[in-house]
């Protein structure tokens, strides 16, 4: 049974929910409150991941030593001038270069991640099709997509690590759980999709975790399992320089849902906080933010006028498993 505190919890976030209830009826009645709730929703647009200057210092502090700008020698023991030839590189600007990285490189989603997948495992069958009966045509449901390293990653050194400090100022978003492929007990491990030490090397994460969604499972357990895998890549080395950590609170008024997924919160809890007290570079490491979720609105909790997200915002909603059923 859970603790008091997290009963506590429970509690408040019921509260918001139905402060956040008053707001939208009262906004539906008064034409000055409807503007000024219009006016205080957030733009729909994807958020942007705001550093410090020393959280960005801390983020480009490591640069892999064969990226390090040291100069060539030649055979004879002479030193190379360090100025490269003319080219791409040395005839555009910084600015110019760092707009191309923008667009070049980035964290994929786990949409694309998932997607990725199930095309692959469509080609995987198409090939089968194509063989003679007589050959193997069994395909793994545990199998991994084949994972690939960004072209612009492995054009030269200099490339290599100005592309890196782009893309080591952005944030790796899991938002949703891995494909649950018919049979199996629970979802493919995360690591499936993104590898272990690409997990390592990251500087901004965020985990946004959707608890009370259905009651035929727990959404608690399955982000459990979730949690460990990331958890334990992240225990034997990361380069954390903040964790940003959603929960995304579904049916609070439900207490048949709650009795149980408020014990796996507890657990969730208990995990981050472990990681953070243990494996992680400073204290406050992971920022936590808590949204009720109620039906096509969304309550911030710690405000006690509480700030309210409309459907379909992609910092919310960004969808289920039931996509891929």
């Amino acid at each position: 049974m859970a603790g008091s505190e997290s009963r506590r919890k429970l509690a408040e976030w019921r509260i918001m929910q139905h402060r956040g209830r008053n707001k939208i009826q009262k906004a539906t009645k008064d034409p000055v409150a409807r503007t000024k709730l219009l006016s205080e929703i957030p733009s729909p647009k994807q958020a942007i991941l705001h550093l410090s200057e020393a959280d960005r210092r801390s983020a480009l502090a490591s640069v892999p030593a064969i990226l390090s700008e040291n100069p060539v020698v030649d055979t004879e023991g002479d030193q190379i001038s360090n100025k490269p030839p003319h080219s791409f590189l040395t005839s555009s600007p910084a600015e110019i270069r760092n707009l191309i990285y923008h667009y070049t490189v980035g964290y994929p989603t786990c949409r694309k991640l998932y997607d990725y997948y199930y095309d692959q495992k469509e080609k995987a069958r198409a090939k089968i099709e194509l063989r003679p009966r007589s050959a193997n045509t069994r395909v793994s449901r545990h199998s991994k997509i084949h994972l690939q390293t960004p072209t612009i990653l492995l054009l030269c050194r200099q490339i290599t690590r100005e592309a890196l400090s782009m893309l080591h100022c952005q944030s790796f978003n899991i938002d949703r759980i891995p494909p649950w492929v018919m049979g199996n007990p629970m979802p493919l491990p995360i690591t499936n999709f993104i590898s272990r030490p690409t997990l390592q090397t990251l500087r901004f994460a965020e985990i946004k975790i959707s608890l009370g969604e259905s009651t035929d499972f727990g959404s608690g357990k399955v982000w459990l399992g979730l949690l460990d895998d990331v958890l334990n890549a992240w225990s034997q080395h990361n380069c954390l320089v903040r964790l940003h950590v959603v929960f995304k609170l579904y049916n609070v008024t439900r207490q048949n849902i709650w009795f149980y997924e408020l014990e796996d919160y507890e657990k969730l809890v208990e995990k981050l906080s472990y990681f953070e007290f243990k494996h992680g570079s400073r204290p406050g490491l992971i920022q936590w933010e808590h949204w009720v979720i109620d039906f096509a609105y969304a309550y911030k909790v710690g405000f006690r006028n509480p700030v309210v997200r409309v459907h379909p915002d992609p910092y919310i909603w960004q969808g289920s498993v039931i996509e891929w059923l």
